[in-house]
C-alpha cells in the first residue's frame, strides 16, 4: 500500500491549485487522484454547444499563472481546458496525477493517524486528504415521473451526446439556468421546435463578450503588470456583487435595472416578458450572463413553458394544465449535485495528527492552524485554492 503525505481528490482548478501550492511549499510527496482519463474537472466534462465561462478570462485563471493569450473576454470551454493542461505541465503536476483512480471511500485510521483511501485501482494511505472534487460534480437528472420511460433520446447537458443530431427535431429543454442560457441559443436555429421548461426565471445581465485583439496579446506579454491591473479591476467590479449579496443590497438595484432594461429591449412581447421576469430580488438565485438567451426565446420555433411538468410519456412531456408536447429529444439542463463518499467525522486523534510538532517551523505551524480541527482540508469550489493552503509566511 502506497503511503503519501497528501492525497488530493480531483484535478480541476482546485485540485491543481492545491498541488501547485503544496509543491511550492516543499511538499512533493503527493498524489492527485482523478477518476477520469484526463485532468480538467468541469472543463473536461462540460462540452455542450456554447460552453464557456461566465467569469471574465483575466479573472478566471490562477493569479500565479496569467495567460496573455486568451482569445476572448469570456473563455470558451476548450480554451480553459487547454489552459489547465498547460499549467499542470509547467508547474510539474503531471507526474503526480493518477488518472482512472476513482475514490470510492476514505476512512480515518486512528492508530496510524492516516487516511486509508480506497480507489478503483487500489488503496493508499495519506496523512492529509484534500477533497477538491467540486461540490457540483455529478449531473443531476430531475425527479419527474416517467422520465425513465421516455422512448426518444435523453441526456444531461453536462454529458452532451455529440453523436445525436438535433437538426429538424422537436426538443424539450428542462431548466433555464446558466448552462441552458449557453446551449439554447446554439441549438435553437437547427431544431424544428424547442420547448423550454422553466421553473423560475433567472435575472440575466448582458454578457459583454468580444475577441481580444492582437495588440492586447502583445501588451500583456510585454507588460505583465498591465494584465494584473486589468485583473484587479475586474475583481473589484465583481466584488460589488458580493457586497450587495452579503452587506447592503442597494448596489444590486443598479444591476437589477440593467437586467430589466435588457429584458425590455430584447423581449417586446408582453406575455413572454412576463414569463421571463423574476419575482425575487437579484441575488436570491444565480445571476446569468447572456446577451443571446432572450433573443433565442423570442424566435417563432421556441415555446417557453412555465407550467409544472406532471410526467414524461414515451414520446411527450405532459404539464399540470393538461398540455401535451410531443418531442424527440429531452435535454436536461438541471444542474449538478455532490457525490457522497464514505468518510467519518474528524476525531481527536486526527486533529492531533495535524498539530504542530515541537520545534516545527513557522510555515508548518501556519499550515497546522489552517487545517486545525479536521484531518480533511476541503477546497472544492475556490478558483485559486492555493492561497487557502499555502502558509502566509
Amino acid at each position: 500500500m502506497d503511503d503519501v503525505t497528501v492525497a488530493i481528490i480531483g484535478s480541476g482548478f482546485s485540485g491543481l491549485g492545491a498541488a501547485i501550492g503544496l509543491k511550492e511549499d516543499g511538499v512533493d510527496d503527493l498524489v492527485v487522484l482523478e477518476r477520469a482519463d484526463d485532468l480538467g474537472g468541469t472543463w473536461r466534462d462540460n462540452t455542450y454547444p456554447g460552453a464557456a465561462c461566465d467569469v471574465p478570462s483575466q479573472l478566471y485563471s490562477f493569479a500565479f499563472a496569467p495567460n496573455p493569450a486568451w482569445s476572448r473576454s469570456f473563455s470558451p470551454q476548450q480554451e480553459i481546458w487547454d489552459y489547465l493542461r498547460d499549467v499542470a505541465d509547467s508547474h510539474g503536476v503531471l507526474p503526480h496525477l493518477r488518472l482512472g483512480h476513482e475514490v470510492l471511500a476514505a476512512d480515518w485510521d486512528e492508530g496510524a493517524a492516516r487516511w486509508v483511501v480506497t480507489t478503483s485501482r487500489g488503496t493508499l494511505r495519506a496523512q492529509v486528504l484534500v477533497d477538491a472534487s467540486g461540490p457540483l460534480s455529478e449531473p443531476a437528472l430531475p425527479a419527474i415521473p416517467g422520465l425513465d420511460t421516455f422512448a426518444g433520446t435523453l441526456f444531461h447537458s453536462a454529458a452532451w451526446d455529440h453523436d445525436h443530431d438535433l437538426a429538424g427535431e422537436r426538443v424539450a429543454v428542462i431548466g433555464s439556468g446558466a448552462s441552458a442560457a449557453q446551449f439554447v441559443p446554439e441549438i435553437q436555429p437547427v431544431v424544428e421546435r424547442l420547448h423550454v421548461f422553466q421553473r423560475t426565471p433567472p435575472w440575466v445581465m448582458p454578457r459583454h463578450d468580444r475577441a481580444l485583439s492582437a495588440f492586447e496579446h502583445r501588451l500583456y506579454r510585454a507588460l505583465p503588470p498591465m494584465q494584473r491591473l486589468v485583473r484587479a479591476g475586474i475583481f473589484l467590479g465583481r466584488e460589488m456583487y458580493a457586497f450587495g449579496f452579503t452587506v447592503d443590497q442597494r448596489p444590486l438595484q443598479g444591476f437589477q435595472r440593467i437586467a430589466e432594461r435588457q429584458l425590455e429591449r430584447q423581449v417586446p412581447d408582453e406575455r413572454l416578458r412576463a414569463k421571463l421576469t423574476p419575482s425575487y430580488t437579484m441575488g436570491c438565485k444565480r445571476v446569468v450572463l447572456s446577451s443571446t438567451w432572450y433573443p433565442a426565446l423570442t424566435q417563432p420555433n421556441v415555446d417557453v413553458v412555465t407550467e409544472r411538468i406532471a410526467r414524461i410519456e414515451p414520446h411527450a412531456v405532459v404539464t399540470d394544465d393538461g398540455g401535451v408536447r410531443e418531442v424527440d429529444t429531452i435535454v436536461c439542463g438541471t444542474g449538478s449535485g455532490s457525490r457522497t463518499r464514505r468518510s467519518p467525522n474528524a476525531s481527536a486523534a486526527a486533529t492531533a495528527a495535524h498539530s504542530p510538532r515541537p520545534g516545527a517551523t513557522a510555515c508548518a505551524r501556519t499550515r497546522a492552524r489552517r487545517w486545525r480541527g479536521s484531518p480533511t482540508c476541503s477546497c472544492c469550489s475556490v478558483p485559486t485554492p492555493a492561497a487557502a493552503i499555502r502558509p502566509s509566511c
